[in-house]
């Protein structure tokens, strides 16, 4: 009996996803904090020319090994800056996926302010995050309630992982959102089959 009067504890109105985007707020607050501090990581280095090249050119020749989604949000701020592409360079007109060297020579070697690339470049990633905790809180407020639905959300939003990770431009914030969102439409689709579910399970 006690466990299902505190279960039933709920929250007026939108004041859950008040909350939750209180905490993806200071998620990307604590990540763009974060990132201040963090140069360029190793897959950054390969990532990061992958996506503008990716935006700018529409041409997926580095990096196609890895999904391209996250690469293209974070080539997407770098269209607003004014940065030099080592387009002349054999590491990208002739060499096979030679994305260490593109990368180097983008953000070492054309005269480029590096940091400033990095962080630009890093946006994507943190929208990724945030829209994580978001859809995380639509799917635990169905299952738990508005009120206990925070709870996931708060452990997932302030995981010293998840920050440390979440802002990086890698494949971890993209794959965390992808699977999150395909296995809920998956589940879905199993309880409520339609072509819609479907579709968005296989996206």
């Amino acid at each position: 009996m006690l466990y299902n009067g505190i279960m039933k504890i709920s929250l007026p109105g939108r004041t859950g996803w008040f909350l939750a985007g209180m905490i993806a707020a200071v998620a990307v607050i604590l990540m763009l904090s974060a990132s201040a501090n963090e140069s360029a990581i190793v897959d950054e280095l390969a990532h990061i020319p992958a996506g503008y090249g990716y935006v700018r050119y529409l041409d997926f020749r580095l990096n196609p090994e890895h999904p391209p989604l996250l690469k293209a949000l974070a080539g997407i701020p770098l269209l607003f800056l004014d940065v030099n592409f080592p387009d002349k360079n054999a590491s990208w007109t002739s060499e096979i996926n030679s994305q260490w060297a593109t990368g180097g020579a983008f953000l070492y070697g054309a005269g480029n302010d590096a940091d400033r690339i990095v962080q630009a470049s890093r946006l994507g990633a943190i929208l990724l995050t945030v829209l994580t905790v978001l859809f995380l809180y639509f799917w635990s407020s169905r299952l738990l309630g508005k009120l206990w639905g925070l709870v996931p959300v708060l452990l997932f939003g302030l995981s010293p992982s998840v920050l440390a990770h979440g802002h990086f431009v890698t494949t971890d914030a993209a794959a965390v959102f992808g699977i999150l969102v395909a296995t809920y439409f998956f589940l879905r689709s199993l309880g409520e089959p339609s072509r819609w579910n479907i579709l968005w399970a296989g996206l």
